[in-house]
């Protein structure tokens, strides 16, 4: 390229300017801006609380000075191993007393009390019956749970506080192999509502017969105190049971 550039000086023509970059006039070229792509996040999964499970021996050795009606028993006996079974002297409600003024009890056993599962809170309430049991918590403010025991497991019923009464909105079961139970939350408002409505007879007496002979149920509030207090006086699971499910269907 030297050799080609002396010549064309010699030739006289005229040497080709050379330009830089800086020296060029060119249109200005506007960066358009990258548009980042908008990251969606998806909403956070809050898991439900849950109540942890723990054996009925364990639970009740915890509990048991709370309970007025119930006392433990312990016995050595030859052969049987007590974490096993557990037993427990339980009033019986007659109004008898014996020859120092002790209330009369009954002896209630419960063998493979070390497996069978009961809900890992303080309880405030506990009933024996002859096939099963009954202990209540006051899970919160808003939430009261009672609990019945029978041979297969423990059910669970999630029960609204309101009008200081504990109404029944969910059930749920809890096997003897399950180490928790999900506690279900729901708005009373649509119970506290139906309360208020006026009761359809035929209604109740298709879910519960006994309703027949119930007199003055105006209201479904009034229904609902009805069964409430024949659960008082009940000590048959399957019954207890009944009238949850009727309360729920009631205010469903």
């Amino acid at each position: 390229m030297n050799e080609n550039l002396s010549e064309m000086i010699r030739e006289g023509d005229e040497v080709p300017q050379m330009f830089s970059e800086q020296d060029l006039s060119l249109p200005e070229v506007e960066e358009t801006p990258v548009q980042e792509e908008a990251v969606v996040s998806e909403p956070e999964v809050v898991a439900p609380p849950t109540i942890g499970v723990i054996s009925l021996t364990d639970w009740f050795e915890e509990n048991c000075e709370a309970f007025d009606n119930i006392n433990e028993v312990k016995v050595s006996i030859r052969g049987v191993d007590s974490s096993k079974t557990l037993i427990m002297a339980v009033k019986d409600n007659s109004g008898e007393v014996d020859e120092e003024g002790n209330e009369k009890r009954i002896l209630r056993l419960f063998e493979n009390s070390d497996i069978f599962p009961v809900l890992n809170i303080p309880g405030h309430e506990m009933e024996i019956y002859t096939k099963g049991f009954q202990i209540n918590y006051d899970y919160n403010e808003d939430i009261f749970v009672k609990c019945y025991g029978i041979k297969m497991g423990l059910i669970v019923v999630f029960c609204h506080k309101i009008n200081s009464q504990a109404i029944p909105y969910h059930i749920a079961r809890l096997k003897k192999k399950d180490f928790e139970v999900e506690v279900v939350s729901q708005d009373n408002s649509t119970s506290v509502q139906k309360l208020t409505e006026p009761i359809n007879l035929e209604d109740l007496q298709l879910l519960y017969n006994q309703s027949t002979k119930a007199e003055g149920l105006t209201t479904v509030q009034s229904a609902v105190d009805w069964l409430l207090e024949r659960q008082v006086t009940i000590t048959d699971i399957n019954h207890l049971l009944q009238i949850d499910n009727v309360i729920i269907s009631l205010l469903g």
